[in-house]
């Protein structure tokens, strides 16, 4: 499992030369879903487009868009492997796994509705 808990400094600095890696053209405009591994990549549920937007650390564009057989994801787990969760269930009732290794989908779980 990807369990990122990063640790937030009580007297945080905050860098004045901020990067915007994203914008509603890239993430859409109502994103339900972000989630942050331990290496900083960052990974964003696309509903609009269908599609799981990834970055690496550092990057200001897409590293990767995947797409595939998913309607308006609602959230997203990854794990430790790269292995994405997605939450497929309001439209198609179901969880899918994609994998890394493979670049492929498979259904691992029917739900009755969205996993919000």
């Amino acid at each position: 499992l990807s369990f990122n808990q990063p640790n937030f400094s009580s007297t945080p600095i905050w860098d004045s030369n901020g990067i915007t890696f994203a914008d509603r053209s890239i993430v859409g405009k109502d994103p339900r879903a972000i989630f942050v591994n331990t290496n900083n990549t960052i990974y964003v549920a696309n509903k609009e487009n269908n599609t799981i937007v990834m970055w690496y650390e550092k990057s200001v564009s897409p590293t990767r868009i995947i797409s595939g057989n998913f309607t308006g994801p609602w959230s997203l787990f990854v794990t430790s492997d790269g292995d994405i969760y997605i939450d497929d269930g309001d439209k198609n009732g179901r969880v899918l796994k994609w994998s890394a290794e493979t670049r492929t989908f498979a259904t691992v779980m029917n739900v009755s509705s969205e996993c919000a």
